[in-house]
């Protein structure tokens, strides 16, 4: 058997298919299928990885031990392999994701900031409802775009992970000297979006008893909520992110008990 076919059967034995492969490894899919033909080999790095990946040894891989099929409860017991490239992609994919959950939650606000100018400026209630109509209009096709766009990356939440030490390691340090700067920028925004929605109403009663400015008043205080919610859910996302890469096992238990 050439080695070309035994990439391939420890592929399909552990369930991946080509492109899946490709993205743990951080090659394209042509790379890994020109391997499994015989028609170019892989660096050694990258074999390393494939035998991380399969649960194999080099010597198996390559023909110096003796073939055997892996059981089906060794397969049942694989993680899902993640290399560097992998986990840059995983976390670029979260901060675009959460960045658009974000700038639904500020546009749903803003547009109710709207209706209360709205009331406020009688003459210009046109304009504010159709300005409302079309922020409205907007997060609905970016929750579509969302729902809609093709997550390479659900495996990571479901399955447990493998990695390097080295990969693991320097996930660790970038979570560790980015975890503060999350977490001031998850607690002001939930600062800022409690703010403007429980803080600004109770001041607003005591400013403008005669309620002439409330409108207006109100409509910041969404603005504000808008604001915190965006900032908030950002923070969110990529702490999420580190965790489940970071902390794999415990973040998976935690889930399961839950």
């Amino acid at each position: 058997m050439t080695l070309g076919q035994r990439l391939q059967n420890a592929r399909k034995e552990a369930g991946l298919s080509q492109e899946e492969l490709a993205e743990q490894l951080g090659v394209s899919r042509q790379a890994v299928s020109k391997w499994e033909n015989d028609s170019g080999y892989p660096e050694m790095e990258k074999m390393i990885r494939l035998s991380q990946i399969y649960q194999v040894s080099l010597d198996y891989l390559v023909g110096n031990e003796q073939e055997q099929e892996p059981s089906n409860e060794d397969i049942s017991t694989k993680g899902w392999y993640v290399s560097h490239e992998l986990a840059e992609g995983f976390l670029s994919y979260q901060r675009a994701k959460y960045k658009k959950i974000g700038i639904c939650v500020l546009l749903v606000f803003i547009s109710s900031a709207l209706s209360f100018v709205e009331v406020y400026y009688n003459e210009y209630g046109g304009i504010s409802d159709l300005l409302s109509t079309f922020l409205i209009m907007v997060v609905i096709i970016l929750v579509i775009n969302i729902k809609m766009s093709n997550n390479p990356y659900k495996k990571i939440w479901k399955k447990t992970l493998v990695f390097d030490d080295t990969v693991l390691k320097q996930l660790r340090v970038d979570f560790s000297e980015n975890k503060t700067k999350i977490q001031i920028m998850l607690i002001s925004g939930v600062f800022i979006l409690l703010t403007g929605c429980m803080l600004f109403p109770e001041l607003g009663e005591v400013l403008f008893p005669n309620r002439q400015y409330m409108y207006i008043w109100s409509a910041l205080g969404d603005v504000l909520t808008g604001i915190g919610g965006y900032i908030a859910v950002c923070a969110w996302g990529i702490w999420r992110a580190y965790k489940v890469l970071t902390m794999n096992e415990e973040y998976r238990k935690g889930k399961d008990k839950k």
